[in-house]
């Protein structure tokens, strides 16, 4: 298996309306590796696999995210992923556990937050939606552990362009790396 799909690849997570998207088309630009949006393959799946069938999100969720490593897995398929806002949030803890395990082997799943205010942070996040139900959504995205147990490197925007937010996530794996060799 090529050790790029663990070492490289950058996973981001986060609320609705973090700029995960807008920070990743960035991070293409810079780095020239594949992007892939996995709310569009969770569309795929919603209307092929799971039509007209009722199975909680999480499930769901968990179903979307093994299939998606698993063929990552096996085709080599490293880059960048743009995770959807609910698919790394879960409320059953066993389920958690299992997309936690297999999360653990990627060394850049970055959890990016507008700021550190929840309180600004919700506001920021429901002017980029003007609909309820994501802000509602978001405080639970926000307040949830799930992203934080996951995250290996946490990003504030802190109202930074998506350049600049780029920039330092690709800073933070280098250094990342550096420590790693220095170690070896």
């Amino acid at each position: 298996m090529d050790k790029r799909l663990y070492d490289d690849s950058i996973i981001l997570i986060g609320p609705s309306g973090a700029g995960k998207t807008t920070v990743a088309k960035e991070l293409k630009k810079k780095t020239g590796m594949p992007w892939r949006n996995l709310d569009s393959f969770a569309n795929e799946l919603r209307d092929t696999v799971f039509r007209n069938k009722n199975i909680s999100a999480d499930d769901f969720n968990y179903y979307m995210l093994s299939t998606f490593l698993k063929k990552a897995q096996q085709n080599n398929l490293y880059g960048i992923v743009d995770f959807g806002a609910g698919h790394s949030v879960f409320d059953d803890k066993a389920t958690f556990e299992k997309v936690r395990m297999m999360l653990k082997p990627f060394k850049n799943v970055v959890l990016l937050l507008p700021c550190e205010d929840e309180e600004r942070a919700l506001n920021i996040m429901a002017m980029r939606h003007k609909s309820k139900k994501k802000t509602k959504d978001n405080k639970n995205f926000f307040e949830s552990q799930c992203n934080k147990e996951l995250a290996t490197i946490l990003i504030y925007e802190n109202d930074r362009n998506p350049s600049k937010i780029a920039d330092e996530i690709i800073l933070r794996i280098n250094e990342r790396k550096e420590q790693e060799m220095e170690r070896e």
